[in-house]
């Protein structure tokens, strides 16, 4: 019998999402997204759920969808502000 997956909260996924974009971001540079179809395979969630949460940061200013490939990046302010604050924690 497989073990049944704990679904993760809202703030969770809101944390998986950016760091996922964060960590293209910085790999494959500012063009790099994610389709939003693997993001829900890689968190384990549903389209109504992902797309909940790229509403979210779209609205927050912290990504933009591309709605004909279907994908999401970090948005460079976003890219800023974010990377700012993980740089400032470090020390």
């Amino acid at each position: 019998m497989m073990p049944k997956i704990r679904e993760r909260s809202g703030s969770e996924l809101v944390f998986s999402v950016l760091k996922l974009l964060m960590i293209g971001y910085q790999l494959w540079g500012a063009e790099s997204g994610v389709d939003v179809t693997e993001l829900c395979g890689v968190l384990r969630t549903t389209d109504a759920r992902i797309g909940g949460v790229v509403a979210f940061l779209a609205g927050e200013g912290l990504v933009s969808r591309d709605e004909t490939s279907g994908s999401v990046r970090l948005t460079d302010v976003g890219a800023r502000n974010l990377l700012s604050i993980s740089h400032n924690a470090l020390g």
